[in-house]
């Protein structure tokens, strides 16, 4: 059983530490427990946000707030942090096994209004941004639970459910 304390004692030690928000950690970070996740937005658009940019245009804080949002970071792209919140305090292996730890200490569950900060009316694109239809081109939580249940196949143990997931958005197909 989690204790209440141990929880509030780690969503509140950046503050008590000086700092002001949690730091980033980086996609490779996300890479060595989501490595099919990972997969999924490197070879996806949003690893290349910032390259799709013109060079007029990769100096304008307007067009890099979405292309390039932990420019200040020294990430180049629209990385796992960018939707997910800032990795420094959820990151370690025993918080992410627990999902409501996790939550509780910055990991975010992006959804339609997270796109829609990027993807809206004001930004340039030839086409109306239809969340339903863009949302299979960056799938990635189907990938990491087919790699979670390949890796537990062999075993004969069941594969854990990965963090976050609930029934319905299993059911859904949803994004965790």
């Amino acid at each position: 059983m989690r204790s209440p304390f141990l929880a509030l004692l780690v969503a509140v030690a950046p503050a008590l530490a000086g700092a002001s928000a949690s730091p980033t950690v980086g996609p490779e970070t996300c890479k060595a427990c989501h490595p099919a996740a990972y997969e999924a937005w490197r070879t996806g658009p949003h690893a290349r946000a910032y390259d799709s940019l013109p060079e007029r245009s990769r100096k304008d804080k307007r067009c890099l707030s979405c292309h390039a949002p932990l420019l200040e970071d020294g990430f180049v792209a629209v990385g796992c942090e960018s939707c997910h919140g800032a990795g420094g305090a959820y990151s370690a292996r025993y918080v992410m096994r627990d999902a409501e730890l996790s939550r509780a200490v910055g990991l975010l569950d992006p959804g339609e209004k997270t796109c829609g900060a990027c993807h809206n009316e004001s930004t340039p694109s030839l086409t109306k941004f239809e969340y339903a239809r863009k949302l299979p081109l960056i799938e990635h939580w189907n990938a990491e639970r087919a790699a979670a249940r390949a890796e537990a196949a062999p075993t004969g143990k069941p594969a854990p459910a990965p963090q976050g997931e609930t029934k319905k958005g299993a059911a859904a197909g949803k994004p965790r």
